[in-house]
């Protein structure tokens, strides 16, 4: 970590002229114009806010004319004092004077989690011995976190543009905390809430034990008896994992020991899960020992490959343009997506499991009337509906069909807009388990009028997971629901896989809000590389915004089809001037809403992974913190054309004109670096092992060298890089050398 020295000294020296006043006085002038220096403490990691400190006290300073200034310089700042959410910054801006760059950063101020306010607002601040309340997961871009001392509870805020922390493992066990202190409250003169810290990059999380783990867990190897799970430690451990097939850990029998594997002065622990049956969900929590001390990650749940079928069928109730088909042309059924989905409930054998935000009873075909059936028929039958809204179809449910209304709005925050059904999840032949999802609510207008989609997809494993959140919701695994026990919104937890193999090809399942589902739609825009497709009711997220426009700063083809009325201004300034009037375009013209929440991937491009995400998450706040949603990440070339075929005549019927790349394929006789431009990683890919990476800037001075793992793929971490060009040269066992030009953004 980096190592701070205070000194009144040092930062006197730093400052080559005297100050009108110190920072202590002028956070006493709000509305005046006042001029301070100190030393700035942050970068480009928390966007356009930077934060200096003197002797005597710290400020914020906000605006593009303080943008361009890094950790360590030593500024003079003129401009006028704002309340700005209770949080004293400069703003605007009229003056700013560099004197020296590099200079030693103030040293963090140790104080306890009560003394977090006013007096160190703006000061660089560590909280000692505290760990995070839910140590699960990464860490999410425009996220808030607790953590905790035992007794007292504080929070920290995760910026959009902290790439070097977005991604990475939250920390388990005890660490210590470094943040800048601020505030954001809407209460005026409040000066006892809304206290945040803000963390700049991985290294304010100082890990105190022996041996800490680094990175998530992934799972790979994913099969029908097993899966392989890795993660990185900072010193050499023994890695193992305990696991079962409940959630409670104490009823886990099963223990199974890893290899460790040292690389680049970190050590890969990887543990080799095998002879689980096929279609099971796993419970586990992996953990590395040294001789002194334990790290644990958290528990997890995983799931191994089913024997199902893995068929997915695809409708639409709107127009396709079967021309862009490349292997299966696009079904728009019109308004029978109620009478398809009453045809599956009716193949039913054994239990629905079915949650829905919006149910009416449409025609004689009606959901309502199917369940009746399928209860008549024996089968287990389960309703979760919301209660925000009057569900007139729960009338038509005969009385012994339980349903559990979801709490209205004023019993929580937020919605239960899924929209699933888990259909025959235990059955003895996996050939019969179903899973239902897709933007449908079961009403007149979302069959007949709106734009949506459904998907169903026979997979056992899946219908499990599905069948996990059914019952957190439902409080219990019985017929009846226990409302003592059942969760919504932000009581739940991430307690269900989120990987999956179906039919051979990879499924992501996120659900809403415990699984941190917008970093996902983050990464997926991240993930193109030739072509982005976005077709969704609305965008209220401005990371998501801002991801686009990166897309299609480093070339790739971008569409966007929102309705005209649901996104904010922030978001429609950003892509608007990302991609223009032709390729961000509203649903003025066709008939109904656009309710669809799609994106497609890389359409056409088989080398590139095409992918599509759908289900009932909004683009929004709400979707992501505080709504239940589900949501599928599905990559497969044919499913994702599918979705494109659909996007493309809504897209063009709105007069929007799509843009496209020239195909790409990818030469495997030479090395690849994506994505270019980068902000945090890039992965290099060569046709064989990579033995040596260096970085050049513009000067042909070396700034970075490391080993690779002698593997023909690597991330090369560039969170610590400076905005600009870059040459990166990389060596491969066999003598061949290539270069590239590398663009680093923020």
């Amino acid at each position: 970590m980096v190592k701070y020295l205070l000194s009144g000294i040092a930062l006197l020296i730093a400052f080559n002229a005297r100050p009108q006043q110190n920072i202590s006085d002028a956070r006493n002038s709000v509305g005046e114009n006042v001029t301070v220096s100190g030393i700035v403490t942050n970068g480009g990691e928390l966007g356009r806010i930077r934060y200096l400190q003197d002797e005597t006290a710290g400020i914020a300073a906000y605006g593009n004319t303080v943008s361009s200034l890094q950790r360590g310089d030593s500024v003079t700042i003129s401009g006028t004092v704002k309340d700005y959410r209770n949080l004293l910054e400069i703003d605007p801006v009229s003056s700013v004077t560099v004197h020296s760059s590099g200079n030693q950063l103030p040293a963090p101020k140790i104080i306890s989690i009560e003394q977090i306010g006013e007096e160190y607002e703006g000061q660089l601040v560590q909280i000692n011995d505290v760990e995070f309340a839910t140590p699960t997961g990464s860490f999410e871009g425009d996220a808030n976190y607790n953590l905790t001392d035992g007794e007292n509870t504080f929070e920290i805020r995760i910026n959009r543009n902290a790439e070097a922390i977005i991604d990475e493992q939250i920390p388990t066990g005890t660490l210590n905390l470094i943040g800048l202190c601020s505030q954001f409250s809407y209460n005026q003169n409040d000066i006892t809430t809304g206290y945040q810290l803000l963390p700049r990059d991985i290294n304010d999380f100082v890990l105190t034990s022996a041996v800490n783990i680094i990175s998530p867990v992934t799972v790979e190897n994913i099969s029908k008896s097993g899966f392989t799970l890795t993660w990185r430690t900072d010193a050499e451990a023994t890695a193992e994992v305990m696991y079962g097939t409940t959630p409670n850990s104490s009823d886990w029998n099963d223990i199974t020991t890893g290899t460790t594997t040292a690389s680049n002065g970190e050590f890969i622990q990887e543990v080799n899960i095998t002879g689980r049956e096929a279609g099971s969900v796993i419970y586990a929590q992996p953990y590395s020992y040294a001789s002194s001390d334990t790290a644990f990650a958290p528990l997890a749940t995983y799931a191994t490959e089913s024997n199902s079928t893995g068929d997915m069928k695809i409708y639409f109730n709107s127009d396709v343009d079967t021309t862009y088909s490349v292997y299966t042309p696009a079904q728009n059924i019109g308004g029978a997506l109620d009478d398809t989905l009453v045809a599956y409930i009716d193949r039913a054998e054994e239990s629905i499991d079915f949650a829905i935000y919006s149910f009416s009873n449409i025609s004689s075909a009606s959901v309502p009337n199917a369940l009746n059936r399928a209860k008549d028929r024996g089968l287990r039958v389960r309703v979760i509906s919301c209660g925000t809204k009057q569900n007139q179809g729960l009338y038509y449910l005969d009385q012994d069909i339980p349903v559990l209304v979801a709490p209205n709005e004023n019993e929580r925050d937020g919605i239960m807009h899924n929209k699933f059904a888990a259909i025959d999840a235990e059955s003895s032949n996996p050939d019969k388990p179903i899973v239902w999802t897709g933007s449908t609510n079961i009403s007149y207008n979302q069959v007949v009028s709106d734009a949506n989609n459904m998907i169903f997809i026979q997979d056992q494993t899946l219908a499990r997971a599905y069948k996990i959140e059914f019952e957190e919701m439902w409080g219990s695994n019985t017929a009846q629901p226990n409302e003592n026990y059942s969760r919504f919104g932000a009581d739940k937890t991430d307690n269900t896989p989120h990987e999956f193999i179906i039919g051979g090809n990879r499924v992501e399942s996120y659900f809403s809000p415990s699984d941190g589902t917008n970093q996902q739609l983050v990464n997926v825009i991240h993930s193109a590389d030739n072509n982005l497709n976005v077709g969704t009711m609305l965008i209220t997220r401005t990371d998501l915004a801002l991801a686009i426009s990166e897309a299609k700063a480093r070339g790739v083809a971008a569409n966007v089809l929102t309705e005209g009325d649901a996104n904010t201004g922030t978001v429609n300034s950003i892509l608007s001037d990302a991609l223009g009037n032709n390729s961000y375009v509203f649903d003025n013209v066709t008939y109904g809403i656009l309710h669809h929440k799609y994106a497609v991937v890389d359409n056409n491009k088989p080398t590139f992974d095409p992918l599509v995400v759908t289900g009932s998450h909004n683009w929004s706040n709400s979707a992501n913190e505080i709504n239940d949603e589900n949501t599928l990440i599905i990559h497969n070339e044919d499913i994702a054309n599918q979705y494109y075929q659909n996007f493309a005549a809504r897209f063009t019927a709105n007069n929007g004109m799509l843009a496209t790349n020239t195909p790409l394929v990818k030469n495997q006789q030479e090395t690849y670096f994506y994505p270019n431009p980068a902000r945090n990683k890039i992965k290099v890919v060569a046709p064989d092992e990579i033995s040596r990476i260096k970085i050049f800037n513009l000067s042909g001075i070396k700034i970075l060298e490391t080993e690779s793992d002698n593997s023909n793929s690597f991330d090369v971490s560039i969170s610590h890089l400076e905005p600009g060009l870059y040459f990166i040269k990389v060596s491969t066992n066999s003598g061949k050398e290539s270069a590239h030009k590398i663009t680093v953004i923020r």
